[in-house]
């Protein structure tokens, strides 16, 4: 059983120890070990790092990954669950030391409505995130909030926050706290704010939703920049993306075109295409998709694209570049990979291993009949429930889909109805951005949801496309990031719906999530196609309402299989109460209540066992009691402990010359002058007063976990064998009883007693001595010999507690106690003498005062004792004795120091007292 205890209690510290090291490399799980690359997809957002690494945002806005300038994997940061609420990284800024900060954006549950907004530090090597600052913002926002611009320089973390009419410029610490204002301007009237960069004065540019490029000066004020007259530039010409170069020129997305421009940012002079979509498409030729989601430049001036699903970097001049559509995973990282996916499989043996140990050596290989049946029925009621389950589920989910679907074509076809395609029509730039024709479609489409909560529309979304010059292009998007006309690919789907007026469904995923939608054609009053309606919502909504008919489903079989399951144990647990009965009261027996009896009353084979049961308890307990009474006479005359020091159960396994050898604390106790006493009694009254004053002062050497050798008629003498402080507590407290005590003995009439104690420490042998017909326990030591040899002295010593000083210097605290030092004495016999101290906490206080006053002086005086400085060790001592004249060592050391400053020490006196 040892062994297996071991063996359980090693396997189990190994578990843990794999457990605590599994937990904070969780992530390594997320990728199987064998795979050793990771394509890029749906990305969205980017910013160069130090020594050429790169940042990006990928998978919908739900991950962000450190690249290495070799295009090796650095870092993975995943989005944090959060119940009820959706997370989408939507900005991303990294610091000279690598740290990169992100804007955190929280939706509502459905994805729609902009609940927070965070910025959230991701330091080197630490995937844990630290938020620094929170913004609540109004609610209304959809996918993108009133947080822009965030940018990480100079040991600062840079943002702005836009409102309708202002921006206001904010400076907070890498740690976090409250973000310091250094700008605040008004946009110009009918300008609504849509992307910002810079931060210093002065180099602050702005696009609005009109399709401008503003530029601040130091004062605030706004100055157009983009377009100006003379510019080779339409009003659809959209800008995003702004990013400022040193180089003083100011880069942006041409939208409308799928480019990238630049111009001087100073003066907007040196406008030019730096990279058009022939040589995007020249560079990255089996690219799927060729929009640019993102443009962000590095230290060096290379220009960095980010496509849907892979990076182009293309240099300065345009003579070089590269493309990154897969990452690899470095080598300690999937080392790492491996290690953790071994560890838990480590784990998943270890924990197999435990559980047959367990059931092996802790239940000895056996289980209740009770649960033997449990998991046997438990387990088919619990698989036949996920059945019925899945079952429902599936026929539910497949309805619920398809009710969605009727429903997003129901409102894509009554927008066709509602909107009014001449407005669209005259819609014809984002300089029409909430125009009168704008606001009214705007509020046309707005009146669909008329029957959904505005402050949540459960992933309801709207975008109106128009349909111009044989191109499609996105006017209006329940998405704050999308701008005005940005070109839509015009698919075959497309086709059908503008040139057949059909209304059609279907499902797509982007770097903005995973929808599902409904489109329709919208008609001017001429009858002619003139944009797209859709409308669609978020797959989460589906997926939620799904997992909401499933735990519905779920909760009701539940409910109904824990009914059964309760029923079968109900059944179960009432057939087997026959033998639960039996083997409580056999449980009970075995732990000693022989009184026990069994009351089965079932006409069946359990009955007969419980009838024959009763009767060998009954036999049992008549035997018990002969032994138990016998047990209980031998205790009051053998200590138990001494049985446990032996190794032995009990008197019956004691033997003839059983012996251990153990270093203890011995204490002797003895009445002071007690043949006195004895004389003015009767043997009547001299064993009465015996018992009575061990029955009061016996207990406190139980209490210190100590046990009583054998009773010295006047006295007794004690071992301690747990810690050295216990002797000696016990004897002060039976001191301090003394007091007591002798209060009582007056009030008797009878004179008070003294109490003299001794205490040492040193090996012993405790033992069974005598014959075969006469056996005691027994303690052979010399160490016993002067522990009663200075319980003797401590009278001539004026000690109430006289103890060695090897044995005082084990205690663990010896300042507790009220001492002093009595120097060394010679006992007769032995050639070495042994250095005394006084313990007087015990002592009345008048007593301990007298001792604390002179316990220096005295202390000074067996110092010149031993020095032979016996005149004024004499001189010293006789002060003592002038302060406590009761001081009976002092006395000694007097007489001793005067006799040796009258005729000298004696040949060979080695400063030692004799007594």
């Amino acid at each position: 059983m040892r062994r297996s205890s071991w063996g359980i209690a090693l396997l189990l510290i190994i578990a843990i120890g794999l457990g605590f090291w599994l937990y904070p490399n969780a992530s390594h799980f997320q990728v199987l070990p064998y795979v050793k690359d990771k394509p890029l997809s749906y990305l969205s957002k980017a910013s160069a790092g130090p020594d050429g690494s790169l940042i990006v945002i990928g998978d919908s806005r739900q991950e962000i990954v450190r690249i290495g300038g070799d295009g090796d994997i650095e870092e993975v940061i995943t989005q944090s669950i959060d119940s009820g609420a959706r997370h989408d990284f939507t900005e991303v800024a990294v610091a000279e030391d690598g740290t990169i900060y992100v804007l955190d954006t929280v939706l509502d549950g459905y994805g729609l409505y902009v609940q927070e907004e965070r910025i959230v530090r991701y330091s080197v090597d630490d995937p844990h995130e630290t938020i620094l600052y929170t913004f609540k913002g109004s609610g209304t926002n959809k996918r993108v909030g009133l947080i822009k611009g965030l940018h990480a320089a100079g040991g600062s973390i840079y943002f702005y926050i836009s409102e309708e009419t202002e921006v206001q410029l904010n400076r907070i610490s890498p740690m976090g706290g409250k973000p310091e204002e250094m700008l605040r301007f008004r946009m110009p009237e009918d300008r609504f704010l849509s992307e910002i960069t810079g931060y210093e004065p002065g180099h602050i540019y702005y696009s609005t939703k009109r399709g401008a490029i503003f530029r601040v000066s130091r004062e605030g004020a706004s100055e157009l920049a983009y377009p100006l007259e003379g510019m080779d530039r339409t009003r659809k010409n959209f800008p995003e993306s702004l990013r400022l170069h040193q180089d003083g020129r100011l880069y942006f997305i041409d939208r409308f075109v799928n480019a990238v421009t630049s111009m001087s940012a100073a003066d907007s002079s040196g406008l030019r295409t730096e990279i058009d979509e022939a040589f995007l498409k020249e560079k990255a030729p089996d690219a799927a998709v060729l929009e640019i989601a993102d443009l962000t430049l590095d230290p060096a001036g290379n220009m960095i694209l980010v496509l849907d699903d892979r990076v182009v970097s293309i240099s300065s001049d345009k003579s070089d570049g590269s493309v990154v559509e897969k990452l690899a995973y470095d080598r300690s990282t999937i080392v790492k990979s491996w290690l953790a996916w071994l560890a838990a499989a480590l784990l998943l043996v270890i924990l197999l291993a435990l559980v047959r140990l367990v059931f092996v050596h802790v239940l000895k290989g056996r289980i209740s009949l009770f649960f033997k049946q449990v998991f046997a029925i438990v387990p088919i009621l619990i698989l036949a429930m996920i059945l019925l389950s899945n079952f429902i589920y599936d026929s539910f989910s497949v309805r619920m889909e398809e009710e969605m679907q009727r429903q997003l074509s129901l409102l894509a076809r009554n927008g066709k109805n509602i909107i009014n395609g001449d407005q669209l029509n005259r819609i014809t730039s984002p300089n029409d951005y909430r125009n009168k024709d704008y606001q009214a479609i705007s509020g046309k489409i707005n009146t669909l949801y008329e029957g959904e909560n505005d402050a949540n529309r459960k992933g309801l979304y709207s975008t109106l496309y128009k349909y111009e010059n044989g191109e499609l292009y996105i006017i209006m998007d329940d998405d704050d990031g999308v701008n005005m006309y940005k070109p839509f690919s015009l698919s075959e789907e497309n086709r059908l719906v503008l040139e057949k007026g059909e209304i059609l469904t279907g499902r797509w995923e982007d770097a903005t999530g995973k929808w599902m939608y409904a489109i329709g054609p919208v008609y001017d009053s001429a009858g002619s196609a003139v944009g797209i309606y859709e409308t669609g919502r978020d797959l989460n909504v589906l997926y939620q309402a799904n997992q909401t008919i499933y735990k519905s489903v779920v909760h009701n079989i539940v409910m109904i299989g824990i009914v059964l399951i309760i029923l079968v144990l109900a059944v179960t647990y009432y057939l087997l109460s026959s033998l639960r009965k039996l083997r409580r009261s056999v449980m009970e027996m075995a732990d000693g209540n022989w009184d026990v009896k069994v009351d089965i009353r079932s006409q069946d084979e359990v009955g007969d066992l419980g009838e024959q049961f009763n009767r060998m308890a009954n036999h049992i307990r008549t035997y018990i009691k002969d032994i138990t009474s016998f047990s209980e006479a031998s205790h009051r005359f053998v200590p138990q402990q001494i049985f446990k020091y032996l190794g032995k159960k009990g008197i019956t396994d004691i033997h003839l010359g059983d012996q251990v050898q153990q270093n203890m604390a011995v204490m002797v106790a003895n009445i002071r002058s007690f043949h006195q006493l004895s004389k003015q009694l009767t043997p009547k009254q001299n064993f009465d007063f015996m018992n009575g004053f061990l029955k009061r002062f016996s207990p406190y050497v139980r209490t210190e976990e100590g046990l009583i050798s054998k009773y010295l008629g006047a006295g007794f003498m004690a071992l301690f064998p747990a810690r050295n402080e216990d002797a000696l507590r016990a004897a002060v407290a039976i001191r301090k009883e003394l007091v007591k005590y002798n209060e009582s003995l007056k009030a008797s009439g009878f004179a008070p007693v003294e109490l003299g104690m001794a205490i040492h420490k040193g090996p012993l042998m405790l033992g069974i001595v005598g014959e075969e017909q006469r056996m005691e326990g027994n303690v052979i030591s010399d160490d016993v010999n002067i522990t009663a040899a200075l319980e003797r002295m401590s009278d001539a010593m004026g000690a109430t507690i006289l103890v060695t000083r090897t044995y005082f210097e084990q205690l663990r605290s010896p300042e507790r106690f009220r001492y002093r030092v009595l120097g060394r004495i010679r006992i007769d016999g032995k050639d070495d003498p042994i250095e005394l101290v006084d313990v007087y906490e015990g002592d009345v206080e008048s007593e301990r005062q007298l001792k604390d006053r002179t316990r220096a002086m005295f202390e000074k005086g067996i110092m010149l004792c031993q020095e032979g400085r016996f005149f004024d060790a004499r001189e010293t001592f006789i002060e003592v004795i002038k302060i406590n004249r009761f001081d009976k060592a002092a006395k000694l050391y007097f007489y001793l120091c005067d006799e040796y400053y009258q005729k000298g020490a004696a040949e060979g006196w080695n400063g030692t007292l004799a007594v």
